[in-house]
């Protein structure tokens, strides 16, 4: 802050224009920070969530497989998805053929809609 003589003998107190331009300056350097800091934490937020919902699907559909039981399971490939509630969200289960040991494998996918794409998330189990 810079005081300026006048004739009557007052001082005026104030900003200089550069002082102002300094603050302006570093002012807007913070809230860019602060602004990025909050985009990242809203798509963290969002991948985080995303998470949370395909495990719970997931799990959701192997307890349904499980459930139902091997006689009632049929061999191949079968599609949905999650509707009413996750629409956007689609299954692909594939249920193989029985091993010498009478294991049959189960592979479950999930494709989830996340920032403009869709990605796919693998789940594999074996029913005894």
């Amino acid at each position: 802050m810079s005081s300026t003589p006048t004739q009557r003998g007052f001082t005026l107190r104030g900003f200089t224009l550069v002082e102002v331009l300094v603050a302006t300056v570093v002012v807007a350097i913070g809230l860019l920070g602060v602004l990025t800091a909050f985009s990242m934490a809203s798509r963290v937020t969002a991948v985080a969530q995303n998470d949370t919902v395909l495990s719970f699907l997931a799990q959701q559909r192997l307890a349904e497989i499980q459930l139902l039981g091997r006689e009632h399971l049929p061999i191949g490939t079968a599609e949905g998805n999650f509707s009413p509630e996750f629409p956007d969200y689609l299954w692909r289960l594939t249920v193989h053929s029985p091993n010498v040991l009478n294991v049959q494998r189960v592979d479950l996918v999930i494709s989830a809609p996340e920032a403009g794409r869709r990605r796919e998330t693998r789940f594999s189990t074996a029913i005894f």
